[in-house]
């Protein structure tokens, strides 16, 4: 689910979403089985129902409403746990990004969460403030109750927990969720109008090496916090980091100089598909199946810059 769960929809977040709180163990919503279908109504002049199943259903996902309107979706479940939100404290930005590493791949070990987050950006942190140290970088986790001991026993005396607490978003309550993914921006951004932010992919075979090699690269311009995410079955990060933004031409720069190194960039500063999506795209000919639903592109019009509507 999304860090915006409490005020997310499911058809909002299918549509426009790639993955969340959960991803470190099933992947985006790209992955197999991750949507298992979808009933969408086409804007013809004679309208039709359509159920999509399996991989059918990739049609929709992530395509911004314009394959269709959406009406039902049927989503997986997972076994329901007592989850632990835990902060664990670390004084260097890099060992924290080696425990989540560690964390991610630990099979054995059921988790919701893992993100690292570099300093100074838990200093925004409102509520969970208090549990995030100067200068201190840190590790954000959602980890199953039986696995706390597992969890604790992989610090193996690295790091400080600062926060060990059940997963709470009553009324009220701030959940350790919407401090990840892309809260962390909107924490900042409560305080800091000046920031932005980038959506990365790194490499998983040489992870821990260009988290090091970008980190260098910026030291005080691009912010890192990472979530760890399965992707093709493999443990690598989605970068999400904070920009102290300056220009375009110099976001565009920043852009370039992450790809240069092999680390992807969905770039969320333009508002098409094709331009903004690229690695989070799915694996389905939805340019195809606008032609066969929305002939006249009529659905989120622009969206699609490739698709030319019938008649144009």
């Amino acid at each position: 689910h999304p860090s915006t769960k409490r005020t997310a929809t499911i058809g909002g977040f299918v549509a426009g979403g790639s993955g969340g709180i959960g991803s470190v163990t099933y992947g985006g919503l790209r992955e197999p089985g991750n949507i298992l279908a979808a009933r969408v109504v086409t804007i013809e002049e004679e309208p039709r129902i359509i159920e999509l199943r399996g991989d059918a259903a990739q049609k929709i996902n992530r395509a911004y409403g314009t394959t269709g309107i959406i009406t039902a979706l049927e989503m997986p479940l997972a076994p329901a746990w007592t989850w632990i939100d835990i902060v664990v404290a670390f004084d260097d930005f890099a060992e924290a990004a080696a425990f989540g590493q560690e964390a991610a791949l630990a099979d054995g070990v059921v988790k919701k969460l893992i993100s690292a987050v570099a300093a100074p950006l838990p200093t925004y942190f409102g509520a969970l403030r208090p549990h995030c140290p100067d200068g201190k970088s840190i590790v954000m986790a959602m980890v199953a109750e039986p696995s706390l001991e597992s969890f604790k026993a992989l610090l193996n005396g690295r790091g400080s927990i600062t926060r060990e607490t059940p997963t709470d978003d009553g009324p009220g309550q701030v959940p350790l969720y919407e401090y990840s993914w892309n809260h962390t921006t909107l924490q900042v951004l409560k305080a800091d109008r000046s920031v932005t932010y980038l959506q990365s992919l790194y490499p998983p075979d040489r992870l821990l090496e260009k988290v090091a090699e970008i980190r260098q690269l910026f030291p005080d311009e691009v912010l890192p916090h990472l979530e760890f995410i399965r992707f093709g079955g493999r443990v690598t990060c989605s970068g999400l980091p904070v920009v102290r933004y300056r220009d375009p031409e110099r976001l565009n720069e920043i852009i370039r100089m992450h790809e240069a190194r092999g680390v992807s960039i969905a770039n969320p500063h333009v508002f098409t598909i094709e331009d903004g999506s690229r690695y989070k795209r799915a694996d389905a000919d939805q340019f195809g199946f606008k032609r066969e639903v929305d002939p006249l592109g009529l659905l989120n019009p622009g969206k699609m810059r490739s698709f030319v509507p019938d008649g144009a």
